[in-house]
């Protein structure tokens, strides 16, 4: 048991002055916290008012591929607000003695190897300290001058005992074996401290520095593997938009070399970590708790930036593993379309959802008939729209060509169609994304085919488009 003797933290305050101080950010977590479910903290009522609804705050980001996910999520998360690492001001003692307390209505501390309670101590201790998941030594040790944002971004830190801390080292996170050396855990907020065989509710480790491996408890794993995640997306390199400061490429792997390499004792361009084929599996096996989400908005409300995995764990498929959702084709679609090279043609998109079905009209901008010499691909000279009708499937519709004559405006006349059906061939529309798509066409009748890249000409309905594609 430890016992606070005297309430002055590592810098000599008085902790009660300093819980003062800090008490407009203990009232911020309270009024945060919510309950989770076990699989996305989207579901998480109310949204944090610090930043609106996660709607808004991830309204830019594009799904629809690994690489656009990866970088309108960098994005959305790029430069965020730094805390120093130690400091008379608020810091990140501070802020992690706040997001990792045992519970909302306990100042008591809880660590993430060990599961050990500690009475919050204010700050440098005997007891436990702060740990970078991402280890610093792989790409960032040096908290010197220049700011380091990866040293002190709180997403990947946490409060841990010193000594495990120190049996981590910066051994990558893997799986162990009944070989490993067991770093138990102890019995706190309703779980730890069983025990058992291998791996049972404990932490395994062998092995030193990027020879070792460090496999973390049942419970905390997919925490850690969520954090990893973020830094690998967080950081990508290039200059801090706000400060200037440069920043790292993290990039995690499953290839020893490369982590290795990055242990050189400087801060480095690029860096790695691991390894990614086991977190990926932790993320799996340990959703989102209350615990993890307590630590996120605690970060989140100082930070200003959010792990957009806690928020949305589904995306860590399409980041990490190239399994993304299928754009749908949606009404926020029905508008007119064009493209830049070939301005004098354009296209009236309309999607019937209720009826599974899409309409295109693909259409001339001319207003007077052509030169007798004229010669044209498809029908008279003089013929000014091309239509095309099919059902909808996923982000494409394969649709058949039809081809009306004897229409005169505003006068009835007998109008003639494509007999049979699909007999002039058949046009294939496909959307990317809300602004981006192609008209495929295929006319074997006169032995012609193409494909017409297309966006909008104007930009009425990409919002409601956004917000009817947006997965889950």
């Amino acid at each position: 048991m430890h016992i606070e003797t005297d309430r002055l933290d590592h810098r000599g305050q008085s902790l009660d002055s300093r819980e003062n101080l800090l008490k407009q950010i203990v009232v911020s977590i309270v009024s945060l916290f919510c309950i989770v479910n076990a699989n996305d903290a989207s579901a998480c009522t109310p949204s944090p008012c610090w930043m609106g609804s996660l709607d808004s705050y991830y309204e830019n980001v594009v799904p629809w591929s690994a690489q656009s996910m990866r970088e309108s999520l960098h994005e959305t998360i790029d430069d965020h607000e730094r805390f120093p690492y130690t400091s008379s001001e608020i810091d990140t003692w501070d802020v992690l003695e706040e997001a990792d307390r045992i519970s909302a209505d306990s100042t008591d501390i809880i660590t993430i190897y060990r599961n050990a309670r500690y009475i919050k101590r204010g700050g440098g201790n005997d007891f436990y300290n702060r740990e970078h998941s991402w280890p610093k030594s792989y790409g960032f040790p040096d908290n010197g001058p220049e700011l380091n944002y990866p040293y002190t971004d709180m997403h990947h830190l946490f409060l841990a005992d010193s000594d495990y801390n120190f049996n981590r080292s910066n051994k990558p996170f893997a799986d162990c074996d009944s070989n490993c050396i067991e770093q138990a855990t102890e019995t706190n907020a309703g779980r730890g401290g069983a025990g058992g065989d291998y791996p049972g509710d404990s932490n395994w480790t062998d092995g030193e520095y990027t020879n070792g491996r460090w496999e973390v408890w049942q419970h905390r794993r997919g925490d850690i593997a969520r954090a990893m995640f973020y830094m690998d997306v967080r950081y990508a390199g290039g200059f801090h938009a706000v400060t200037g400061a440069s920043e790292p490429d993290l990039i995690l792997t499953d290839d020893l070399s490369l982590i290795a390499s990055a242990n050189t004792g400087n801060n480095e361009a690029v860096a790695y970590m691991g390894m990614l084929s086991t977190l990926l599996r932790w993320h799996k096996e340990d959703p989102v708790d209350a615990a993890e989400l307590q630590h996120h908005l605690a970060v989140s409300v100082h930070q200003n930036n959010r792990n957009p995995f806690i928020d949305h764990p589904k995306w860590v498929a399409c980041v990490f593993e190239d399994d993304c959702p299928v754009f749908l084709l949606t009404a926020g679609l029905n508008d007119a379309w064009y493209n830049p090279d070939t301005d004098g043609q354009g296209f009236f998109i309309t999607v019937f959802p209720n009826l599974d079905k899409v309409s295109l009209a693909w259409f001339t901008y001319d207003t007077e008939f052509p030169n007798e010499d004229t010669q044209a691909n498809l029908g008279d000279p003089g013929h000014r729209w091309l239509t095309a009708l099919g059902p909808i499937s996923g982000n494409q519709s394969v649709m058949n060509i039809d081809i009306a004559s004897g229409g005169i405006f505003d006068t009835a006349t007998e109008i003639e169609h494509t007999e049979p059906i699909g007999s002039d061939g058949t046009i294939t529309l496909t959307f990317k994304n809300c602004n981006e798509g192609s008209v495929a066409y295929n006319i074997p009748s006169i032995g012609r085919q193409g494909t017409v890249p297309i966006r909008r000409i104007v930009n009425d309905n990409a919002l409601l488009c956004e917000r009817l594609s947006q997965p889950d």
